[in-house]
C-alpha cells in the first residue's frame, strides 16, 4: 500500500506514522531524510540542492518531486511507502498525480489527521523530545514512564526550540499557508481519508486502520 500522510505540526503523525509502517509493511520516506541521503553521497541532485541551500535559497518544487520520484523509483514494483512530510504544496501534489500517471505507481491513500488549532497549541507546548534517539513524548497523552526521562533509551528529555509557542504560531502560520491548500487538492480524491486526529492515541489509529483496510479492499474487489 502506497499512502500520504498529511497533518499540520502536532498531530501525531510520526507516532501514527510507525504503526502504520508496521501494520502495513511500509517503508517511510521522509523528505528530509531524502535530502540528506542526496547530499551525504554527493548526487547530482544532492549536489544542486546543497549548493541552493547554501546560499540561502529555497529548494524549488521540481527538484523537491524530481528527488522523491528518484528514491519511490528504485523500490522494488510492489512494495508499500508512506510520504511524510511530501506533498507540501499544490504544485508538488500535482506533480504526484503526474507522476502516477506516467509510471503506474498509484497512491493508494490519501491520510489527513484533522487537529484544531487550540489542541495543536497545547500538545506543541508540552512535547518533549530525547535528544539521542529522538523518542518523541506528549506530557497530554503520552508522558514518558518517569517525568523528564526516555522510555527507550534513560537519556534527558528537552523541549525543542521550535515547540516554543511563538515559534508554534509561526509554524502553524506557514502550515496554513503553504500547506493546508493540498488537503483541499485531495479532499475530492476517492482515496482521501479525513481521520479525526484529536482523540487519543488508540482511537485515531483505530479509525484511521479502519478507513484504510475499507480502501485496500475497495481496490481488490
Amino acid at each position: 500500500m502506497n499512502i500520504v500522510f498529511l497533518g499540520p505540526p502536532g498531530s501525531g503523525k510520526g507516532t501514527q506514522a510507525r504503526r502504520l509502517e508496521a501494520e502495513f509493511k511500509l517503508t517511510h520516506l521522509s523528505t528530509g531524510d531524502i535530502f540528506r541521503d542526496n547530499i551525504a553521497h554527493k548526487t547530482p541532485l544532492g549536489l544542486e540542492i546543497k549548493s541552493l541551500v547554501d546560499a540561502g535559497r529555497l529548494v524549488p518544487d521540481v527538484l523537491v518531486s524530481r528527488m522523491v520520484f528518484e528514491k519511490i523509483a528504485s523500490f522494488p514494483r510492489g512494495s508499500g511507502f508512506l510520504l511524510d512530510g511530501y506533498p507540501r504544496t499544490v504544485e508538488q501534489a500535482s506533480a504526484l498525480d503526474n507522476f502516477e500517471q506516467e509510471s503506474g505507481i498509484k497512491i493508494d491513500a490519501v491520510v489527513f489527521l484533522n487537529v484544531d488549532l487550540a489542541e495543536l497549541m497545547k500538545r506543541l507546548s508540552s512535547r518533549r523530545s530525547c535528544a539521542k534517539c529522538k523518542e518523541v513524548y506528549s506530557l497530554v497523552n503520552k508522558p514518558p514512564t518517569k517525568e523528564g526521562v526516555c522510555d527507550h533509551c534513560g537519556t534527558q528529555l528537552i523541549e525543542r526550540l521550535d515547540d516554543d509557542p511563538a515559534v508554534i504560531q509561526e509554524r502553524l502560520k506557514i502550515y496554513n499557508r503553504q500547506t493546508a491548500p493540498v488537503v483541499e487538492f485531495y479532499r475530492t480524491h476517492p482515496t482521501f481519508c479525513q481521520v479525526n486526529g484529536a482523540q487519543d492515541i488508540e482511537s485515531v489509529y483505530t479509525e484511521m486502520n479502519t478507513a484504510l483496510n475499507a480502501l485496500r479492499k475497495g481496490k481488490k474487489a
